[in-house]
Formats: C-alpha cells, structure tokens, sequence
C-alpha cells in the first residue's frame, strides 16, 4: 500500500520534502542565529508558557501596553498549541507555522486536482505556491498567526468545492480564530463565492455562502467590539487601527470611502504618508502581485472581492511597512492568487502545462529578485537569503550566547534585548528592553548591530551607566553577550 502511494506520488513528495526543507532553513537557522525578535516572537513564546501552566497570559513583553495578550490580538492558536511547548520549546509556533504552509500546499493541490483531474497541474500549482515571495517573506520574520490562517483558506474552497459542507465549516472556524481581522477577510472569501453563485443563479447556495459570511462580520464584530475591550487596560481603544487617512476609527473609514471614493481609490496608489522616502512601495506590491500571476483574477472577480480588506488593510494603513512585500503583510495573497491563476489555466482547451510552467519560471526568478533587492523598507536581507552563506552565520559566536543564556535561573524577571527574547520568554516576568520594571536581571546581545532603540553611541552609554552602577553586577559577559543582576541588598 505504501509503495503504490510513492510511485504515484513520488514527485509531489519531492515536491514537499525539497521546500519543506527550504522553509525550515529559513525560519529554523533564524530563530537559532538571533533573527527572531521580543516583537513578536517573543510575545507569543510567553503566551504558549502561560497556556502551557493553565494560565491566561499577562502579556510581560508587551508591559505596560496590554495586561492580556488577547487584547492585542484575538488570536486562538496560541492556547491550542501551547502543549506542544513541552516536546518543542522555543522552536514551537515556528515549527506549526512551518508545518501550516506545507498543509496549505497540500490544500492548493487538492483544490487545483479536483477542478482539473489533472495531476500534474495540481503537482505545478503546488510548486507555484512554494515560489511565491510571499512565504518568504514571512518565514523571514518569527511567527505570526495569518500565517498559518492563510493556510486553511485553499482547504476551505476545496471543501466548499466538493460540497462537504462539514469539513468546509469547521476549516472556515480554523480560519476565523486565527486573527481578528481574519475574520473579516473571511466574509469577504465567502462574499467571493457568492458573487460566483450569483452569477450562476445557484440560489440556494447562494443563500449558504451569504448566512456564512454574515456569521464570520458578526464574529468581528462581537471580538472587535466587546471581547477585545472587555480584556484590554486601554479603556476599550483597538489599538490596531490604523488608517488614519480615512478616518479616525472605522466606522469613519467606511463612511469615507463611500462619500469620497475617488479619493480612497487614489490611496490604494499614493505614498499618504508625506515622505518621499517611501515612494515606491505600494507599486512595487503591486507589480510583484501581478509576476505571481495576480493578473488572472480579473478574469474571475469573486477572486478579487476576496482580496477587498487585505489589500484596504495594506494600502489605507499609517504605516508604510505595511504596504509592501515585506514581512508577513502579503501572506493573504499567496494561495487566492494561485487558485485563480491555476482555475484560470483550468479553463484553457490546450497549452496549460506550458503556460503553467512559464508563470512558475516567472514568479520564481521574480521571487529571486524580490530576495535580492527590494523596494520596501527595513528589508532584512541576511534573514531571508537562504541561498546565501551570511544567512547561515553571525558575526559571533552564536552557539556560546546559547550556553550563557541557558545559565539564566528561569526563577529570574529578566529584561531583555528583542533578538534574546524569543530565548528567554519561558518564564513568568520576560520584558522586552528597556523596558526594564521590576526585572532583576537584564540580558543584553552586544554584539547584534541592530541596538533599537537606541542608536550605538546611546546603547554603549546605557551599558556603561548599568555596570557602574550600585544596582547592577554582572552575571556573564562574553564579546558578544552581557548579562547583569540586581544586587542584593
């Protein structure tokens, strides 16, 4: 039965093991280098330590903004992997995130097989997924909870597809609890498809997908709106809104774009933010959607609506970060872009391998030199060149910032620099320097380059002032590592 399975299977295996061990080179060789950070692996990492001790989680990396992590962000995945702590440590939610994209390959190929019964289109559609700048983007940086939502979009029309109307619902409830905000862009999915069922006059079903989407604007709704504020210190503010080009909270936003909307469509194209430094960026989103092949969901404009609030959240946001490929902000495109592009090679009478082929050739050379240069900024490129031997290494000796780290007593309230505490967040005080309250060890990781928020001059005087100070000893320092303690008094 096995055997049978891997001479039919051999190349999509190929397929999964050649990324898969891609992916993890990625995300893995970060997280043990020192290019995973307190925001906002970190903040997750302490999260599952509370999950994982029967605890609700008092959000210390992110003191004293929130008191609960869920009033950051609505995000489930945390609690129900927080076991899993136990067998993988730090290494935990990157390895679900890591597990998540190779589970939404599996998902695009299911769906792109059984609209095509064609084998070898699903096994392309898959690779296609694999190559597009996207995922690499985000394994680039930590963990993060859409992520893995993402994964369970192409499952969920899949599902729908075939009518397995069990199956589909309990992936779409995966998809909802992921995020927030995911919730809205689940309604905008099933929007989609009612767009499609309208057209095809498929009434009934027309009314399933419309009661769907409902249910997930409700569920927003109810988390924006009551669940988040009832479990926030910030006297009920979403402190994730953002678009302050269009209004000051959401219900402006809307209003907005519906009294002015030449304006708001003059926004998903201007740099807003008054600086000419970030002029470029959102065209260069663009432009990279459409080399992965974004350009088939004009053919298909249920594909389009179900981009609606990932390219608004973009785009309309204060923060030019947001607009561009970098990080986890394009992961939403990644598997809507390649349903459309494949159901659109699906249709075609003939030469759909060929073109297959030659838009993966596309997207992949594109993906390269997404890797290479790009325009959007603070690009880390050493944390996403997997190809290249600076990934693989830091100026340090990383393995002997391990051996210090693990002489820290967990019993310890450390404040940390963002790249140590991802480390050290498996315990109940972790705070992300310098915040330092009532911490009575800081862990500082000199030798990094990036001393935010200080600039060098500035974080070598705030070194200086600790160690000569009556409050603080030293507990280890190497050339590349300081670590202090409280003195006793």
């Amino acid at each position: 039965m096995i055997k049978p399975f891997l001479v039919n299977y051999k190349w999509l295996l190929l397929i999964f093991v050649f990324f898969g061990g891609l992916f993890a080179s990625i995300s893995f060789v970060n997280h043990y280098n020192f290019r995973t950070y307190g925001w906002d692996l970190g903040i997750t990492q302490n999260a599952i330590f509370d999950y994982a001790h029967f605890k609700w989680n008092d959000c210390m990396i992110m003191q004293p903004s929130f008191d609960n992590v869920l009033a950051d962000h609505f995000a489930l995945y945390p609690l129900l992997i927080s076991p899993l702590y136990w067998v993988f440590g730090s290494y935990t939610m990157l390895i679900f995130q890591w597990a998540g994209i190779l589970f939404g390959g599996l998902g695009v190929y299911r769906f792109v097989r059984f609209i095509s019964n064609n084998k070898k289109l699903a096994t392309f559609a898959v690779v296609h997924f694999f190559c597009i700048w996207g995922i690499y983007s985000a394994l680039s940086f930590d963990y993060h909870d859409n992520v893995v939502g993402a994964m369970f979009v192409p499952w969920f029309l899949y599902y729908y597809k075939k009518k397995e109307l069990g199956k589909a619902l309990f992936v779409f409830v995966l998809l909802l609890i992921s995020k927030e905000n995911m919730a809205l862009w689940g309604g905008f999915i099933v929007l989609g498809i009612s767009l499609r069922h309208l057209l095809n006059k498929e009434w009934k079903e027309l009314r399933l997908s419309l009661l769907l989407s409902f249910g997930a604007f409700l569920y927003f709704i109810i988390i924006l709106k009551l669940v988040i504020p009832a479990l926030s210190n910030t006297d009920g503010v979403y402190l994730h809104h953002s678009f302050n080009a269009l209004g000051s909270n959401f219900g402006e936003v809307i209003v907005n774009i519906i009294k002015h909307p030449i304006r708001a469509i003059e926004l998903l194209f201007e740099n807003h933010s008054g600086d000419s430094f970030f002029d470029g960026i959102k065209s260069e989103t663009y432009f990279a959607l459409i080399l992965a092949g974004g350009w088939a969901m004009f053919f298909y404009p249920e594909y389009l609506i179900m981009l609606i609030p990932i390219i608004a959240q973009k785009m309309y946001n204060d923060l030019p970060i947001r607009w561009g490929i970098s990080d986890h902000y394009s992961i939403e495109f990644a598997p809507i872009i390649v349903i459309a592009l494949y159901t659109f090679f699906n249709d075609l009478k003939d030469k759909k391998i060929k073109l297959a082929g030659m838009m993966i050739a596309i997207c992949a050379i594109s993906s390269f030199k997404f890797m290479e240069n790009r325009t959007s900024e603070y690009y880390k490129k050493n944390n996403t060149r997997f190809y290249s031997p600076e990934h693989w290494k830091r100026k340090f000796d990383v393995r002997s910032v391990h051996q210090v780290l693990k002489t820290i007593p967990d019993s310890l309230r450390v404040s940390a620099q963002s790249q140590l505490a991802p480390h050290l967040a498996f315990r109940d005080y972790i705070y992300h320097y310098p915040y330092i309250g009532d911490a009575n060890c800081i862990a500082l990781l000199t030798a990094e380059e990036n001393k935010y928020p200080f600039n060098e001059e500035t974080y070598q005087a705030e070194i200086k002032r600790l160690i000569n100070s009556d409050e603080w000893s030293v507990f280890a320092q190497t050339q590349a590592v300081l670590v202090l303690v409280k003195k006793s008094k």
